[in-house]
């Protein structure tokens, strides 16, 4: 993809790994801008270009790296909020420029007649 950068920001907690192993795995991959991981290594904060990188490749080199996302439904829900926005950044990003006062193109603006009014007169 080419184009101006997205860049998103996400905090993800982590579980099993050392804090080298997530740097090494995450840090030289194409669109991460920064990643910043707290003291005691149980979580991070990871900035990328969603034209390079999602959350899901996130998560998988975190897997090859031996750690992962932190399991329990608030992060559930949490991944799959990102996830949600990503694709929505993604898909307006690619959408078509929308017409002036929401008429779909090519539709021309043609003047009301009342009934009654067909010939014009009134």
């Amino acid at each position: 993809m080419t184009g101006a950068p997205l860049v998103v920001s996400h905090t993800l907690r982590l579980r099993g790994a050392a804090a080298e192993s997530v740097v090494t795995a995450l840090r030289n991959r194409p669109g991460v801008r920064a990643l910043d991981l707290t003291d005691d290594g149980r979580s991070m904060e990871i900035v990328y270009d969603l034209r390079h990188l999602r959350i899901d490749d996130v998560e998988a080199a975190l897997a090859m790296a031996g750690a992962g996302p932190a399991h329990g439904l608030l992060q559930w829900l949490r991944r799959g909020w990102t996830r949600f926005t990503e694709e929505n950044i993604l898909a307006s990003v690619s959408a078509p420029v929308s017409p002036c006062c929401s008429r779909p193109p090519g539709i021309q603006h043609r003047p009301m007649i009342r009934h009654g009014d067909e010939d014009g007169s009134i």
